[in-house]
C-alpha cells in the first residue's frame, strides 16, 4: 500500500475522519499519528467541520453538505483535503462498518460481494450500517484508484465465550446468527492498546471501559481482550443512549404490536430515533443541552442515563470477576465531568472515588488518593485502529504493543 490512508468513521450523529501517511515505522504497532484529523458535526442545525493539524490549534469551516447525507459529506471532504489543504490523495480508505455479522471478524477489502453482504445487515444497525456503506460508495466514486477496506465494530468481541454470546432462545435460531455481537469494538480496541503504558501489569486484570456518547456501551476486558459487553444482536441493547432506548422488556414490543397495533416500522422509529435522552426529556438528544437545562424533564433524562451506566458497570464487573480499573471514553465520557462524578459517586461501594479537581480539569487520571480503583479518562482513537487494520490487511507488518500516548 502506497501513499496516504484515510479513515472514515460514520457514526450515528457525526462523520469523523483522519488522514495518515503510511510508513515503515508503523511496524512497531503504536497507534499512528495523523496528518489531519477532524469531524463533521451539527451545531444549531448547521454542519460544521472542526479539524486539527499536528501542533496547531483546532480550526473550523462550514462544509457545503447537509447533515445526515454521509455520501455528500464524504465527497466534499475528499475534495476539500486535496483542494484546500494540499494533502495527498489516499491510496486506501478504511471505513468503520458497525456490523460484521457471523462472517466478518477481521478487516476485509470491500468488493461487490462483500458490500452486498454488509447491506443485508442494515436492519441490525440502521443508524450506522447504511451511512457507513454510503461512505464507501462516495469514497469509491471520489477515489476510484484507492483500496476500500471495511473495519468492523463487532470484530473485537468475536472471541466471547458461548455464555456471553448466546441468548436463551431455541438453538436453531442461535445457529442462524441470532446472537450477541457487541459494538464499539474499534473504540475498545484503541483503549486496550493504551492501557499497559498507563496501568502497567494492572492493565491485564479486570478493566471496565465505558464508551459514552450518542451511542453508548460498556466493555469488560481481561488480558486486554473483550470478555463481556452490554450491546447485543443490535445496537439498541444496554445503556440508555441519545435517541435509543437501551435495555427493554421484549414484552413491551409485543404489546405494541399485538395490543396497540403499531406497525414494525413505527416501532423501529420509536426505539431507534425517538427514545433515550430525547424521548425522556422531550427537549434534546444532546446531553450537553440537558445538563444546561433547568427543565425537570432534562434532569429525569440525565438521571436515567447515569443510573443506566452504574447498573451496567456493576453487571460487567461481576461478569469479568472484579474491577481493577475503570475507563471513561467517548464524547460524553471524555467531556462531561458531571456525568463521571455522578457515576463514580454511586460506585463508591466498589472502591471508586474521584479527585474533583482532576475530574473537572479532564485529567487522564481522575481517581482520588483514597480510591482503590484507578479511574482514567481517555480519548479513544477508532480512526488510528482502522488505519492499523487496513495496513495489516495490505501487508504492512505490524504487531500489537502498548501505546502510552
Amino acid at each position: 500500500m502506497n501513499g496516504a490512508l484515510l479513515s472514515l468513521n460514520a457514526g450515528s450523529s457525526s462523520l469523523k475522519f483522519a488522514l495518515f501517511e503510511t510508513a515503515a515505522g508503523w511496524h512497531d504497532g503504536q497507534l499512528p499519528v495523523p496528518l489531519l484529523r477532524g469531524e463533521i458535526d451539527v451545531r444549531e442545525q448547521r454542519p460544521l467541520l472542526r479539524y486539527e493539524l499536528p501542533g496547531q490549534p483546532e480550526r473550523s469551516v462550514e462544509p457545503q453538505a447537509m447533515r445526515g447525507d454521509i455520501a455528500a459529506e464524504t465527497a466534499w471532504l475528499v475534495a476539500w483535503m486535496q483542494r484546500d489543504m494540499g494533502l495527498p490523495a489516499p491510496g486506501a480508505v478504511a471505513h468503520r462498518i458497525v456490523h460484521g455479522g457471523l462472517r466478518f471478524t477481521h478487516a476485509v477489502r470491500i468488493d461487490a460481494q462483500v458490500e452486498a453482504e454488509l447491506r443485508r445487515l442494515v436492519s441490525l444497525a440502521p443508524l450506522h450500517q447504511g451511512p457507513g456503506l454510503d461512505g464507501v460508495r462516495a469514497a469509491r466514486d471520489a477515489l476510484p484508484a484507492a483500496v476500500q477496506v471495511a473495519c468492523f465494530d463487532t470484530a473485537f468481541h468475536a472471541g466471547h465465550a458461548d455464555a456471553e454470546r448466546r441468548y436463551a432462545i431455541p438453538r436453531r435460531w442461535h445457529d442462524l446468527g441470532y446472537q450477541r455481537y457487541g459494538f464499539h469494538g474499534l473504540s475498545f480496541d484503541a483503549i486496550s492498546r493504551r492501557l499497559p503504558g498507563l496501568l502497567g501489569q494492572r492493565a491485564r486484570g479486570a478493566v471496565v471501559v465505558a464508551h459514552l456518547g450518542s451511542g453508548a456501551s460498556i466493555c469488560g476486558l481481561r488480558d486486554l481482550r473483550s470478555v463481556s459487553t452490554t450491546m447485543g444482536y443490535t445496537a439498541l441493547d444496554g445503556l440508555v443512549m441519545a435517541t435509543r432506548c437501551g435495555s427493554l422488556d421484549p414484552g413491551l414490543v409485543l404489546h405494541w404490536l399485538q395490543q396497540d397495533g403499531l406497525e414494525p416500522s413505527r416501532i423501529s422509529d420509536l426505539l431507534y430515533r425517538e427514545s433515550g435522552l430525547l424521548g425522556v426529556s422531550q427537549i434534546s438528544a444532546d446531553l450537553r443541552e440537558l445538563l444546561a437545562s433547568d427543565d425537570p424533564r432534562a434532569r429525569d433524562a440525565v438521571d436515567l442515563f447515569t443510573a443506566s451506566v452504574v447498573r451496567h458497570v456493576g453487571a460487567v464487573a461481576a461478569s469479568i470477576g472484579g474491577l481493577d480499573a475503570l475507563v471513561f471514553t467517548g464524547g460524553i465520557g471524555t467531556h462531561q465531568a458531571p456525568v463521571r462524578a455522578a457515576v463514580a459517586a454511586r460506585l463508591g461501594w466498589m472502591g471508586v472515588s474521584l479527585d474533583s479537581e482532576a475530574n473537572e480539569a479532564g485529567a487522564t487520571l481522575v481517581s482520588g488518593s483514597s480510591s482503590r480503583v484507578p479511574v482514567l479518562v481517555l480519548r479513544t482513537d477508532e480512526e488510528a485502529v482502522m488505519a492499523l487494520q487496513a495496513a495489516e490487511l495490505a501487508g504492512t507488518p505490524t504487531r500489537r504493543v502498548a501505546h502510552a500516548g
